[in-house]
């Protein structure tokens, strides 16, 4: 039996100034304990994870939701949990931030619609500043400061120094590097130099970035390092690159690149890293952790037989690895979940939370001009279930959404209860005039079915099924993920009680 832990923030926790492992201790394991990988499956891509004592935080790409910039915390690598988004409004399509400390102080440096900003904070759970534009065009921003200098590397082999501040730009970016030259036998989907990511050790700077393109065929991306003596080049390449690479379409995992290293107290050393899952696109880019090793020469790499695939042992000693949180919400908080987030808004106007129930005014006529509340999951079979109510003229549903122009999911309206398939079309419909039902949408292994039960009475099937394997980018672009969602468009409300999620099929009696 699959196992799962509740979604929840710890955000109170650290506003008090506490440490997660005293709200939610670590249970003691073997020495010989193990994870698998994904560490945080779904579409969390472009992680950004450092350490600060003995705790981990990291950040991810939000890309089109908001709230955006989740900041996760763990004390073991494998184990996070969401407390805090630094983006609490849209900005724009946002991904590939950088996390990271300088002088006892807190930045996140990423893209917005193309252009790069900057949020600080004291503490990594915040409260974060409003976003400050940089202005500079750009993607991929990557910090590293040497001597009370600080430079901002981005995609392209750019670089910029920066004021002593990190919150404006000193010069403008100038190319300091070309990529590494990948041998014309790859399959790649482009060059696509990007991701920079920097640390110091041991008198050299190291960059890792990533290049072969992020998605396409399955050894498009990869990662590779370079170090120099200075914090501003110039860069020399390891011998041994590519660091990670996907070398066959027939390995579990696609497309491994975008890595961070990130060491622990005892001194080990780590890398995260995204990746698809072999036949799961569909899933989004899921958050890797794989073990580094330095050598003699001073450049580091993947130990020898180390396989993504299989079970490695735990970083933290002591720790082990936990079930999968679960996005399940009663609605009993007065604030939102930290699980959800909207398409292209975040509206606190448009939303009440509490009592056992999440309202959601309705917005637009469709899902091409509403905005979808969604939470990411991962996993090759769930199951999802919500009870909505609707008040005349709003149309409601529960749906798997990859953007508003490709969605399917089972509808409640005016006309009744019937299935939107992907391509937008609604083949029947049951029970015109009804206002209230739950809800259940069932994902075995990429094949969709839907159920409905009135109050009162029992479950029924709907004739249709779906199909979203090619619900990925490879097919529709846009980097994202096909996930749970629910709307609330026409006119009125829409009320949703008890999200339930399962990490399997699961069938009503």
């Amino acid at each position: 039996m699959i196992t799962r832990r509740r979604f929840v923030s710890d955000a109170a926790a650290f506003s008090a100034g506490l440490s997660l492992a005293t709200t939610a201790p670590i249970a003691l394991a073997e020495s010989s304990a193990t994870y698998t990988n994904p560490i945080i499956p779904g579409d969390h891509p472009d992680a950004s994870p450092i350490r600060v004592g003995s705790d981990f935080y990291l950040t991810h790409s939000s890309f089109d939701y908001a709230p955006g910039l989740l900041i996760w915390h763990s004390r073991d690598l494998v184990n996070w949990r969401p407390v805090a988004a630094a983006l609490t409004r849209y900005h724009g399509n946002v991904y590939a931030p950088y996390l990271c400390e300088y002088q006892n102080h807190f930045y996140i440096y990423f893209p917005a619609d193309g252009r790069l900003r900057v949020v600080h904070a004291d503490k990594p759970a915040g409260p974060w500043s409003e976003p400050i534009d940089l202005g500079i065009g750009a993607i991929d921003p990557g910090h590293i400061a040497e001597n009370g200098r600080r430079f901002l590397y981005m995609a392209g082999g750019l670089m910029a120094e920066l004021n002593p501040d990190g919150l404006s730009v000193k010069t403008p970016p100038r190319k300091i590097f070309d990529p590494w030259p990948v041998p014309l036998t790859t399959r790649m989907e482009c060059t696509c130099l990007e991701a920079p990511k920097l640390l110091e050790r041991n008198g050299y700077f190291y960059l890792i970035v990533a290049e072969g393109g992020t998605a396409g065929p399955a050894t498009s991306h990869s990662v590779v390092a370079a170090r120099s003596r200075h914090a501003d080049g110039p860069w020399e390449w390891a011998p041994n690159n590519p660091i990670a690479h996907t070398t066959s379409r027939d390995d579990r995992w696609l497309s491994v690149g975008h890595g961070r290293l990130v060491d622990t107290p005892d001194g080990r050393w780590y890398m995260t890293v995204h990746a698809y899952e072999n036949g799961y696109r569909a899933l989004g880019r899921q958050l890797l952790l794989l073990p580094i090793e330095w050598t003699p020469d001073g450049w580091f790499r993947i130990p020898a037989g180390t396989k993504t695939a299989a079970p490695l042992p735990m970083p933290i000693p002591g720790a082990h690895q936990e079930p999968v949180l679960d996005p399940s919400d009663d609605f009993k908080s007065p604030e939102l979940g930290l699980q959800w987030a909207f398409w292209h808004e975040f509206d606190p106007a448009r939303i009440s939370t509490g009592n056992s129930a999440l309202i959601l005014q309705a917005k637009g006529d469709s899902l091409a001009n509403t905005s979808a509340l969604t939470t990411p999951v991962g996993g090759h079979s769930y199951t999802i279930e919500m009870d909505i109510e609707v008040t005349p003229g709003c149309a409601s549903g529960l749906f798997l959404f990859y953007d508003p122009q490709h969605a399917t999911g089972i509808l409640l309206d005016d006309e009744g209860i019937g299935v939107r398939i992907a391509n937008g079309y609604v083949p029947t419909r049951v029970h015109k005039g009804v206002t209230r039902a739950t809800l259940r949408v069932v994902n075995d292994n990429q094949e969709v079915d839907f159920y409905y039960r009135l109050p009162g009475d029992s479950w029924h099937r709907m004739p249709e099924s779906s199909e979203i394997a090619g619900m990925n980018h490879n097919v529709l672009n846009g980097f994202l993920d096909t996930r749970p969602a629910v709307i609330a468009t026409g006119k009125g409300q829409a009320t949703f009680r008890a999200f339930r999620y399962w990490p399997k099929v699961n069938v009503p009696a």
